[in-house]
């Protein structure tokens, strides 16, 4: 009677950081769809800390000294947003099902296209969402609005619209751009890549979150300096950049995918 042979895998070794940086830098080098994607990634996170650095400070010490309605606008966040996300999730996890059906059927090409057409309308999404975020600039809100009789309730309205966009295009860019990153590393033809998929994802997550917290707290410092001088030309450069770096960020893949630099 044979003994039964029990196979031993070789024993995982967690890659060091250096090791991690090297792997997430091999996969912005090597990997198109996930450099172009990262770029935007980048791009976003630096412009959306700028503009909540300085506008959300400024809009609040408005709402709270000048409008009165600083209350109401936590409110709206605190309690909106879960809508804003349970309606989000609902939608999107009915595309990704198609998109995991294409798959299954093989049609990679026609499953990438759908992702990047879901880019396109995130792109629009947050676009929008800075738009409304810059209205709420004192300065802006001021010049527009200031002269109505309900501008504090239009401010509430306004900063409610950028959480509506920006919000719910976040939720589907996360599940979309994961889709794409699986496809095209975790799936993809570099071996190495593949094995340390996940050690990859984590390392962009952790660098957008340090990068984030560099870029808002840079902005708060300048907004702090020249407060209440919001109109400063240091000042609008820097929201003007912001917004400009957040408007554009989740265009790249998408035109870059068009200019076949993507493949």
């Amino acid at each position: 009677m044979e003994k039964s042979q029990t196979t031993i895998l070789p024993q995982y070794t967690s890659p060091k950081l250096l090791q991690k940086i090297k792997l997430y830098i091999s996969a912005f080098i090597s990997v198109p769809f996930y450099r172009y994607g990262e770029i935007g990634n980048i791009c976003y996170t630096i412009g959306k800390n700028i503009l909540d650095g300085v506008i959300l400070y400024t809009m609040f010490s408005m709402a709270e000294e000048e409008l009165k309605v600083a209350a109401i606008l936590g409110v709206v966040v605190k309690y909106a947003y879960p809508g804003i996300t349970m309606i989000s999730s609902t939608y999107t996890s009915a595309f990704i099902d198609h998109i995991d059906y294409l798959e299954a059927l093989g049609e990679v090409k026609n499953q990438i296209k759908k992702l990047i057409t879901a880019h396109v309308g995130i792109a629009i999404g947050q676009s929008l969402g800075a738009v409304w975020l810059l209205l709420c600039f004192p300065p802006f809100f001021k010049f527009f609005f200031h002269n109505l009789s309900w501008a504090a309730h239009l401010l509430v309205v306004i900063y409610f619209l950028h959480h509506v966009c920006d919000g719910s295009a976040q939720i589907v860019e996360g599940r979309t751009w994961f889709k794409i990153v699986e496809i095209k590393i975790r799936r993809g033809d570099d071996i190495k890549l593949s094995k340390n998929f996940w050690v990859i994802y984590t390392l962009a997550q952790n660098f957008q979150l340090l990068l984030g917290q560099v870029f808002i707290w840079t902005a708060l410092g300048i907004t702090t300096a020249y407060s209440p001088h919001f109109t400063a030309p240091l000042v609008m450069v820097t929201v003007l950049c912001g917004f400009f770096g957040v408007v554009i960020s989740k265009f790249i893949l998408p035109v870059a995918y068009k200019l076949k630099f993507c493949y």
